[in-house]
């Protein structure tokens, strides 16, 4: 007899960007109980960029890592210094 696993929750969002701009995102998600990462992998529930990032003014690693999350289909959105956490609300709840 074999058992299935269900898959892992995703609980992991990647920030893609300048970290000072993450602050009080990362304090949020941790309230959450989520995970921060700031190293690429398959298990992301999102990605959180700066506007930088999203309007291309970055470096080629954050762009690069910009199209592997949007290649797995995995959403990214942009962070405001205002509002930090609001664009996630749809993602998360």
């Amino acid at each position: 007899m074999t058992t299935t696993q269900a898959p892992p929750q995703l609980r992991r969002v990647l920030f893609i960007g300048t970290p000072a701009a993450f602050v009080e995102t990362e304090r949020w998600l941790a309230a959450q109980g989520l995970e921060s990462t700031r190293t690429l992998g398959d298990d992301l529930l999102v990605a959180i960029a700066t506007e930088d990032v999203l309007d291309g003014i970055c470096s080629a690693t954050d762009a690069a890592a910009v199209q592997h999350v949007r290649a797995l289909g995995v959403p990214c959105v942009g962070v405001a210094p205002a509002a930090p956490v609001l664009p996630l609300a749809e993602y998360l709840f």
